[in-house]
């Protein structure tokens, strides 16, 4: 007997069938997923945008990025971070070094995030479902629900090679000067909204869950809750610096 999560699916779709196809056709990419979770392709995908990000990304961007860094630092402790430091971390900014520790940095984050957000996903929502799900069901949830953030990924550097956008992040930062307002707002991204919502649609529907509002305002909850945190920390920790 098929479950209400395992219902309408035709014909298997390939594994980046459904990692490419998760942006415009979710609910059949999820129900493919229902029947027969997979993971890897997302994972292969973070690798190549970590890639992307690293390489991709232009050298006036990067040096930019770090000479704001280097000015905060020296504003922060004059008497430890010289002048001649402040050039060193300027000019290295573009190195092949830099590059790869970028490159590794979003590769790490990335798969260490999901699968922290699976564990936890998977928890709630076997609390609250009518259905049993595993860690791979969540898995294999929550790498797909994840897809968006990394095409974002990819536009910021598009924007920053061929429009000369430097900021290097589309949120609700710029609403607010400094302080815990702007860390929050950096936060809230229309790509991580989007992760939340497509999070929320594929655990509705292993899970068996009739409506999507109860998964989304458990997923929106926990999203904020988790930003209103590393808000929190963000400003404690210039706090502290300065």
């Amino acid at each position: 007997m098929q479950t209400n999560g395992q219902q309408a699916v035709t014909e298997s779709k390939s594994a980046w069938w459904l990692a490419l196809r998760v942006i415009d056709e979710p609910v059949e990419v999820f129900r493919q997923l229902a029947v027969r979770p997979r993971f890897a392709a997302p994972l292969i995908l973070i690798a190549v945008v970590a890639l992307i990000a690293g390489f991709g990304t232009p050298d006036a961007t990067l040096e930019m990025r770090a000479a704001q860094q280097a000015e905060m630092l020296q504003e922060r402790a004059p008497e430890r971070f010289s002048a001649e430091q402040r050039a060193e971390m300027i000019e290295g900014a573009a190195s092949t070094t830099n590059r790869l520790m970028i490159t590794a940095g979003f590769l790490v984050y990335g798969v260490l995030s999901l699968l922290l957000v699976a564990a936890v996903m998977l928890v709630i929502f076997n609390a609250f479902g009518p259905e049993t799900l595993t860690y791979k069901d969540e898995l294999a949830i929550t790498t797909h629900a994840y897809v968006p953030q990394l095409l974002g990924a990819v536009v910021l550097v598009l924007l920053a090679r061929f429009a000369g956008y430097e900021d290097m992040q589309l949120s609700l930062g710029f609403l607010f000067d400094e302080g815990f307002l702007r860390h929050l707002g950096t936060q809230f991204t229309p790509f991580g909204a989007w992760n939340v919502i497509l999070l929320a649609l594929g655990n509705k529907i292993r899970a068996g869950i009739k409506g999507l509002g109860g998964p989304l305002a458990i997923v929106v909850s926990l999203w904020v809750l988790v930003n209103v945190g590393f808000a929190a920390l963000s400003a404690a920790m210039g706090g502290l610096l300065g």
